[in-house]
């Protein structure tokens, strides 16, 4: 589980979607967990090939981490809460 959690926070870190999570977004971690063990299992944290993995693969998970990942993404592209 800690693995997961470090992985979409790496895949995050990656992502337009950082800076929200960087202030506070971590929601995003609980709402994504089960749906990153599933589809990336095995993916190193910290990799082009998570952050490939979370992208690919984002439309077949829950519809509340995709709504999580939204908000994040929104909250970033309006220059996240700086």
């Amino acid at each position: 589980m800690k693995t997961v959690m470090i992985a979409l926070a790496a895949g995050l870190a990656l992502s337009p979607v950082a800076a929200f999570a960087q202030q506070g977004g971590g929601g995003a971690l609980s709402a994504c967990t089960a749906d990153i063990q599933k589809y990336c299992e095995g993916k190193t944290p910290r990799t082009p090939e998570m952050r490939a993995c979370i992208q690919e693969n984002s439309s077949k998970f829950s519809d509340e981490c995709k709504k999580v990942l939204a908000e994040m993404r929104a909250k970033a592209a309006q220059g996240g809460g700086q």
